[in-house]
């Protein structure tokens, strides 16, 4: 992989990479404690994100929110080149307290609305923003977060052009929303079989292909992720675990330390 830049400071990451021969497997499903802007710059394969499919061309952007599963299902005959920003969904509060800047992230469930190409913005001015991003530049972070702005904001015009589409829901992505909906429940594989009438075997399989994991580490991911949310948020580990759906303290303890690399404990005191 060539990477052109790698770029991390406390409130915000970014990199921009090429593979010449992508090795498909090494792109897993994962989630984030943060937003994600991501640019598809080049090659060939189809997003997946909470069950729903987009299948890529070369300039999309796409959104993810903080514990929104997704990856890139590749065809490594292909070079691979993308750019990628995460950052915290309050990161422009400080001039934009109603949030409108991530309305596209907020104002929306799971799966839906993801993907942005130049025929959902009115004029070429977010391509402008977008490409400045990972432009050459002397002061990384600034240019970063300068153009995301004003990018953010072509993004959000294009959201509500887009949210009065109706949208055809996949058996995929239905499954998908309802273990969200569950999420933090003593949900089964039983439980969502009966729910669709579907087999176990049916289930596992329809799951893997559409959000490339299967339900329990699903499910085990995205609660860890919104754990991780709360105590940073000030909550206590001790109360936090039940409340996202794991049934006992040291099950949660292991799973968050294989997840985050640092114990609750040492994730709550760091916020203190």
């Amino acid at each position: 992989m060539k990477s052109f830049f790698n770029y991390y400071d406390d409130q915000i990451s970014s990199h921009y990479a090429r593979d010449i021969n992508p090795e498909p497997s090494n792109f897993k499903t994962h989630t984030h404690e943060r937003c994600e802007l991501y640019g598809f710059l080049e090659g060939k394969g189809t997003y997946k994100i909470e069950g729903t499919q987009y299948t890529l061309e070369k300039g999309d952007i796409l959104i993810m929110r903080p514990a929104e599963s997704h990856y890139i299902d590749l065809n490594g005959s292909y070079p691979y080149t993308r750019f990628v920003i995460n950052f915290p969904i309050d990161i422009f509060d400080s001039i934009d307290e109603s949030r409108f800047l991530v309305s596209a992230y907020t104002e929306r469930t799971n799966g839906q609305f993801n993907l942005y190409r130049s025929t959902d913005f009115k004029s070429s001015s977010y391509e402008f923003y977008f490409k400045n991003m990972f432009a050459p530049s002397e002061n990384r972070r600034l240019q970063l977060i300068s153009n995301l702005m004003p990018l953010l904001n072509e993004i959000s015009a294009a959201f509500r052009e887009k949210r009065d589409e109706s949208i055809s829901e996949s058996e995929e992505y239905k499954i998908v929303s309802y273990i969200n909906r569950n999420l933090f429940k003593q949900i089964t594989l039983d439980d969502i079989c009966r729910e669709f009438f579907i087999s176990k075997p049916q289930l596992c399989r329809s799951f893997k292909a559409a959000t490339g994991s299967t339900v329990w580490n699903y499910i085990t991911a995205k609660r860890l992720v919104t754990a991780k949310n709360m105590i940073q948020s000030g909550q206590s580990p001790t109360k936090v675990f039940s409340e996202c759906g794991f049934s006992d303290y040291s099950s949660f303890y292991r799973a968050y330390i294989k997840k985050h690399g640092v114990s609750p404990a040492q994730t709550h005191q760091s916020e203190r």
